[in-house]
């Protein structure tokens, strides 16, 4: 039995144990514009689904570590919300964390990768000022590199080598170390860009002990990948203005993990919304965190959720 939360977080692997040799460590930012796809990436470089995915934007609202340990080498990946205008952040009213947290994740990184969405017309052939902007804050001797995201849904070859060139052949645009074109979705290309950072990693301590994977309490995991879910479930802006209230949280004595989690709708319509058909929408949403949660935590997970509308009861 787990006797605490930092065992629920950490798994031991006897193939990943450090047998001489020095320690090795990396830290990775993972930066791009909302919905780019990083923390997909993020996913599929860990092998697990440690940061919760949606397709809307603004999924990450703040920076999360996932931490992958393979052999002597520890890679660090921070997770960051999604590059933000100041225009932006104030039509949406999103905290300081949205532009604070890409700017402490680039200055204490030993790479950064620039993820770039290769399908999006509109921004895939360049780089936005406030971005170039982001990477002032990198330190002299950070290694840069441009990842192309979604290179799977790109018919022609040729549309792709010119966006690789119009990225890389600017004198105001920065200059990579490397260059790679995965999909983050199905994982190709992935595989290279892990064995690249194992190979550039430094001697250098662990910051995290064997076997762990984030810096995240579980209660916080339930939480963020609850938000990510509804995102997909609910309508417009209906996700981002559910208070998710982690009420109960424990382990069994066979490991397993039970949460009552409150979906806290800040109007009656709301609930109606989320409980029409019989509930269908509360049990699809029940189904999807759960299947993500068993895959992040590598142990069976069972929620009940309660929706519900504080302000039309204290009325």
């Amino acid at each position: 039995m787990c006797n605490n939360q930092e065992e629920l977080i950490s798994e031991s692997n006897a193939d990943q144990q450090v047998h001489g040799g020095r320690k090795k460590l990396i830290r990775v930012a993972i930066i791009g514009l909302p919905n780019a796809g990083k923390s997909t990436l993020v996913n599929k470089l860990m092998h697990r689904s440690v940061c919760p995915t949606s397709s809307k934007v603004h999924t990450t609202m703040h920076k999360t570590e996932a931490i992958h340990t393979e052999g002597d080498t520890q890679i660090i990946f921070m997770d960051t919300p999604g590059l933000t205008k100041s225009s932006e952040m104030k039509t949406y009213k999103l905290s300081k964390t949205f532009k604070e947290d890409p700017e402490n994740s680039i200055s204490k990184a030993d790479v950064v990768g620039i993820l770039q969405d290769v399908t999006n017309v509109y921004t895939r052939h360049k780089f936005d000022k406030f971005v170039l902007e982001y990477l002032k804050n990198r330190r002299e001797d950070t290694d840069l590199l441009l990842i192309l995201n979604k290179v799977d849904k790109l018919k022609k070859k040729d549309a792709l080598l010119e966006v690789t060139r119009l990225l890389t052949n600017k004198e105001d645009y920065p200059t990579f170390n490397d260059i790679f074109m995965v999909s983050a979705l199905d994982g190709d290309g992935v595989d290279d860009l892990r064995n690249y950072l194992l190979d550039s990693a430094k001697e250098k301590d662990w910051e995290y002990e064997q076997g762990t994977y984030t810096d995240q309490p579980i209660e916080k995991l339930i939480e963020q990948t609850v938000r990510a879910q509804l995102m997909d479930i609910l309508p417009y802006e209906m996700p981002y203005k559910v208070i998710i209230n982690v009420e109960d949280f424990g382990v069994r004595d066979d490991d397993s993990i039970y949460a009552a989690v409150i979906l806290d709708c800040p109007r009656s319509n709301y609930v109606t919304v989320m409980l029409k058909s019989n509930g269908f929408k509360v049990k699809c949403l029940q189904y999807h965190v759960e299947k993500d949660l068993r895959h992040a935590l590598r142990t069976p997970v069972s929620l009940r959720l309660s929706v519900i509308c504080s302000k039309s009861q204290h009325a």
